[in-house]
């Protein structure tokens, strides 16, 4: 009798364990049908997924332009409430706000537009012309460089630059820009054929901004709904402090770029280097990347002048080297601060690592990335550790 009544209970507690995890084990199956359904599908299911791509892009556009753009929006909205409203009219006045912010982002693109890139289209046909020049110079005339400077291998630099650089490149001359222009048609009538999604991006951002507070109210109901509320308020911490690291580094970077840039326009214009705007614009473009973009910057300008005048470059390379100490002792501390408080290792990794697979936006957003993993790590480790210890303490009282 005892032994039909365990072998009952035995069965019991099968099936009820065998139901309570019915869920899980239908969550598994279905998973693996979907991997294995996705494999044998592969080429649909990756056309499907661009054309979903396609169809997400202005929002995808409009959460980064608003992620962007808020750090701006917030200024001026601290600004006009204390200043022009004076503490009344809340909703007014951030309202307010994002349409000042977006007239200055229209604003900076049309200078950029009118004034920028024309001076640097001119840039790029001078300088296409001048390195012409000296690439025929030294590849027609490598015998009497021989015979001034008998030091130099001028049979092997010859025949390495001409392996290195299609002579055709600069058979167009003065007139670079027809071999430039019609890759800016394609890049224009991309653009053109996009403007819909980029108007559907710029509202998505607006009300992304106008809604921010309840977004976020939204994103920590779910995380109290969905985690158990021991762990939920160190997660939503957390969440902030991630926040807090990409938006301060970003847009502490970009001003910091800027004045960078703009330095570089000022010294070089002073000192009457030419190609100033251009090689300015590299600068302050590279200077995004933590420790190694000065550097990287510098170099196609360091070549540029190698080619053209030597002694520019020797100038070109001092400038460059003060304004990185200027950069790195008092202005990038100034702005950014201890924003991602890594150590330089670590800011080499995410370099090295996001360049390797996303390119130059890789190297931007690569040491942000690895400070907010850096981050969330500490945190699970001190948690860890915590518990740990008040297990050491239960044990010794015990």
């Amino acid at each position: 009798m005892n032994k039909d009544m365990n072998t009952n209970q035995k069965i019991k507690s099968f099936l009820k364990a065998l139901l309570s995890n019915a869920g899980t084990l239908m969550l598994i199956i279905g998973v693996c049908t979907a991997v294995i359904a996705i494999i044998l599908n592969w080429e649909t299911v990756t056309y499907e997924f661009g054309r979903l791509i396609k169809v997400l892009m202005p929002f995808v556009f409009g959460v980064v332009l608003a992620f962007l753009i808020n750090p701006m929006v917030n200024s001026i909205n601290n600004w006009f409430y204390t200043v022009i409203f004076k503490g009344r009219s809340e909703k007014l006045c951030k309202y307010v706000s994002v349409a000042v912010s977006y007239l200055i982002l229209l604003s900076l693109t049309v200078i950029v537009i009118v004034y920028i890139v024309p001076q640097i289209s001119q840039s790029v046909k001078e300088l296409t012309k001048s390195l012409g020049n000296g690439y025929y110079y030294i590849v027609n005339h490598s015998r009497e460089i021989q015979e001034k400077y008998p030091f130099l291998p001028m049979r092997e630099i010859s025949r390495f630059i001409q392996q290195v650089v299609p002579a055709d490149v600069f058979g167009y001359g003065t007139d670079f820009a027809k071999f430039v222009f019609p890759y800016l048609y394609n890049i224009s009538a991309s653009f053109i054929s996009g403007l819909v999604n980029i108007i559907f991006a710029v509202v998505i951002s607006c009300y992304i901004i106008l809604d921010k507070n309840k977004i976020k109210k939204e994103i920590r109901r779910m995380i109290y709904v969905f985690t158990s509320k021991r762990n939920a308020p160190t997660i939503w911490s957390t969440f902030c402090e991630c926040n807090r690291i990409f938006n301060g580094f970003l847009y502490g970077k970009s001003i910091d770029s800027l004045i960078i840039g703009i330095l570089s326009l000022i010294v070089m214009s002073i000192i009457g280097l030419p190609y100033a705007m251009l090689l300015s614009l590299i600068v302050g473009v590279t200077n995004m990347i933590p420790y190694f973009g000065p550097f990287i910057g510098a170099i196609p300008g360091v070549i540029i002048y190698l080619v053209i005048e030597p002694k520019y470059a020797i100038i070109y390379v001092v400038m460059i080297f003060v304004l990185q100490q200027f950069d790195g002792l008092y202005l990038g501390p100034k702005i950014l601060g201890d924003l991602t408080g890594i150590k330089p290792l670590w800011v080499i990794f995410g370099i090295t690592v996001g360049g390797a697979y996303f390119g130059v936006l890789g190297m931007f957003l690569g040491v942000p990335t690895v400070a907010a993993l850096m981050h969330i790590l500490s945190v699970i480790m001190e948690k860890k550790m915590k518990v740990k210890m008040i297990e050491k303490l239960e044990d010794k009282s015990s």
